[in-house]
């Protein structure tokens, strides 16, 4: 180094010498050291954001939510069942979706409850009704979308002593009840086309009062004209495991309906803990389970008990098939409880007590494998111990998926399912004594990358109950991605999926529930309504169809049961239009709505009515980021305008 400083004096040259032996060193160590790590990158943006205030309806203290356009405008309609008295004339909202009077590029609520006929009753006093569940379709097959309103009826429960846990009598010795006959039943209301609605003079409906919790409609015979399956409850809960029976409705086309329940084989038989015994009925769904062209029944039990699944035999009767198909609980049939709550007389449940608590069942071909598969929500606490099923994804495995073969049987079509927790949907629980309160799961392309995307709602115990989004990602597995929702939502109540602003993404509206939370609680979440709509995916792209089948011997107008299948490259997207998916009357808008990716059309659409003939309909080609329109026996997808 000291021959490149030869003229300077030799105290500088030695200062400066060092200087630059400090300067390469630290040049050297420098190189040697390991690069910076990157900038994390940036959190991925909400999908959701809440417009609740904006659309006017924050403040509203919503227990279920209903996306139904009632007028036919081609616009998605709310009705909401609010936190209010039994005989409260606000029990329900009616809110028409609007263009702003403020501004007309832009969407509004107007309420329209009092004209709405939906709280129409046949008390004399001119009160709200009873409705602990609605459900919407096309009864007969004019065009409007009519109505199923159930009445829950539970005079039948006697009030019991708390010290002795014995009835309580009256002076005349007869058991008191826990509440009075309210005086509503269960009823048909008819559409005017306006979305104004009229109660049906002796629908059939109402001929059983009984502690109705679920109903769907269901085309089960493929005649054109709806069915109704409604499912009911305890006859006196707390006190025995008697249950009201569930009852499936044949639709006669005109708003009445007929009981077709023991002629189905449906009507249940023998004690408690039969196979064939009345069961706690909290959710029940449809699809075409086996592929077969007819819709089966799935019927969500409560009390641990088993879920049914009723194959339809295309003759008019069902068959019970849940125990060969893996739908009526999981594996372990122990009933064992913890140690530290076993009781004496009491150290584990019957086989027919350890299973689920079954609230929603959500139908969607999520693997794209053209079968249909079910996520099974369920409320599950630490003290039911390991045979209490937790909420679980049971994958269609087809024909070779049967749990017991069906000898003799080859019509059946022994589809069977595989419960499969471990695709990322299954969460641990940091608290030994943790619940899950799973109420309500739906489907949805949050963010139109044709991949199904699950959403589910915990709600009604203190510790983390929240609105989930579970994105499916690469391997058909899920990863939580709650954070992108865009808001965090405590103890959802029932909600509901469509795309409110007409711009091709699903949005969702849903409500909130105080039940078990602390006075303190209450006051940090307070009761109101969601609207969360879906920002979308920048360069993805959609497809939205709209079904409309001819009626009496062809489709039903609504097209509950038809089945659409999409193709975009190695995409394949099979979709089906129901009448009901759950617990308490549990819909989503009937439309069809699918993501498409990067893909500006679809290679094929098929459409596979549910008619008679299971006739199909196909059209190649289709040009994507549009709302299209069929009607059953026109050839061409007809485009509807935002």
């Amino acid at each position: 180094m000291r021959a490149f400083l030869p003229f300077l004096p030799n105290r500088q040259r030695t200062s400066l010498s060092s200087l630059v032996v400090l300067v390469l060193a630290a040049t050297l160590a420098l190189a040697d050291a390991p690069a910076p790590a990157p900038a994390p990158a940036p959190a991925p943006a909400p999908l959701f954001e809440n417009v609740a205030a904006a659309w006017g309806v924050a403040l509203l203290q919503t227990a279920r939510s209903h996306a139904v356009d009632l007028d036919g405008d081609g616009w998605t309609d709310l009705v909401l069942q609010q936190h209010a008295g039994p005989r409260d004339k606000r029990s329900l909202v009616v809110l028409r979706n609007v263009p702003d009077p403020a501004d007309p590029r832009r969407r509004t609520f107007r309420d329209v409850t009092a004209d709405s006929g939906l709280l129409s009753n046949r008390q004399a006093d001119g009160s709200g009704r009873i409705a602990s569940v609605l459900v919407f379709a096309d009864v007969n097959n004019d065009g409007a979308v009519d109505c199923f309103s159930g009445a829950y009826c539970n005079f039948e429960n006697t009030k019991t002593d708390p010290a002795t846990g014995k009835p309580v009598l009256d002076e005349k010795g007869r058991p008191v009840l826990t509440e009075t006959d309210h005086g509503d039943r269960s009823e048909m209301l008819l559409n005017d086309g306006t979305g104004r609605f009229h109660l049906v003079p002796d629908s059939g409906v109402g001929l059983h009062p009984a502690t109705t919790c679920a109903a769907a409609f269901v085309d089960f015979d493929r005649d054109g004209c709806v069915d109704l399956m409604v499912g009911n409850w305890y006859v006196n809960y707390g006190n025995a495991l008697d249950c009201y029976p569930s009852r499936l409705y044949r639709g006669r086309g005109d708003g009445t309906f007929d009981d077709v329940t023991e002629r189905s084989g449906l009507l249940p038989h023998g004690p408690p803990g039969e196979r064939t015994a009345a069961r706690p009925v909290y959710g029940l769904a449809h699809t075409d389970w086996n592929n077969d062209g007819l819709q089966d029944l799935l019927v969500c039990a409560y009390g641990r008990q088993w879920n049914q699944l009723w194959r339809n035999n295309g003759d008019g009767t069902f068959t019970d098939v849940a125990r060969e198909t893996a739908f009526d609980g999981d594996a372990d049939r122990s009933g064992e409880y913890p140690r530290e709550v076993r009781q004496p007389g009491r150290e584990r449940e019957p086989e027919f007590r350890a299973n689920g608590n079954t609230f929603d069942a959500a139908v969607c071909d999520f693997d794209g494998d053209g079968d249909m598969d079910v996520f099974l929500a369920e409320i599950t606490h630490w003290w039911a111990g390991p045979s209490s099923d937790r909420s679980c994804l049971l994958v269609n495995a087809g024909a070779a998926g049967c749990r017991v073969p069906t000898a003799g049987d080859e019509a059946a079509h022994p589809y069977g399912f595989t419960r499969d927790p471990a695709r990322g949907i299954d969460r641990e629980h940091a608290d030994p004594h943790w619940n899950q309160g799973d109420l309500y799961a739906g489907w949805l392309d949050a963010d139109a990358d044709g991949l199904p995307d699950l959403l589910l709602g915990s709600s009604d115990y203190p510790d983390d109950q929240f609105l989930r989004l579970f994105r499916q990602v690469a391997g058909r597995r899920f990863e939580e991605a709650t954070p992108r929702l865009g808001v965090c939502w405590r103890n959802p109540t029932l909600f509901s999926i469509a795309d409110f602003d007409r711009d091709g993404f699903p949005d969702l509206v849903l409500g909130n529930s105080h039940t078990r939370l602390t006075e303190e609680e209450r006051r940090e979440c307070p009761l109101g309504t969601a609207l969360l709509r879906n920002v979308g995916a920048p360069g993805r792209h959609w497809l939205n169809l709209t079904l409309r089948g001819q009626g009496r011997g062809g489709s039903n107008a609504s097209a509950i049961g038809a089945r659409v299948t999409v193709v975009c490259g190695d995409l394949r997207m099979t979709r089906e239009v129901y009448g009901g998916q759950g617990h308490a009357g549990h819909q989503d808008a009937p439309d069809l709505r699918f993501g498409l990716g990067e893909h500006a059309e679809a290679d094929a659409l098929e459409v596979r009515w549910p008619d008679a003939h299971a006739t199909v309909q196909r059209f190649q080609a289709v040009r994507a980021d549009r709302f299209l329109r069929l009607v059953e026996g026109e050839g061409k997808l007809v485009e509807a305008g935002r």
